[in-house]
């Protein structure tokens, strides 16, 4: 008989270092986009993410830095590439959406 599945073993194991970034003089730091609490899955669309999922993810992330960050006034696109990062930091595909550049 085999021993059961660790997940906690396995959570430990695959924390990822924080996805950091600047905006206007600021220091955010954001857990990796694969560490997010499960509960997002209920507001969001992960596989095709519109623009409000996008900000509900950046939401969830930022935590407590939100209403710094949602104080400072970005470019839709900007949000769109800040997601773009975030996913890249974590190796994850990043979905088509809204605030996706066209190129």
């Amino acid at each position: 008989m085999s021993a059961p599945f660790d997940l906690d073993v396995w959570v430990k194991e695959a924390r990822r270092e924080p996805f950091k970034f600047t905006l206007a003089g600021n220091i955010f730091t954001m857990p990796a986009a694969g560490e997010l609490d499960k509960s997002i899955l209920n507001a969001v669309n992960v596989d095709n993410p519109s623009a409000r999922d996008i900000e509900a993810l950046l939401r969830s992330g930022l935590g407590d830095q939100w209403t710094l960050f949602d104080e400072i006034p970005v470019p839709l696109a900007a949000l769109g590439e800040l997601f773009r990062q975030w996913q890249k930091h974590e190796g994850a595909p990043v979905g088509e959406s809204g605030a996706s550049s066209g190129s």
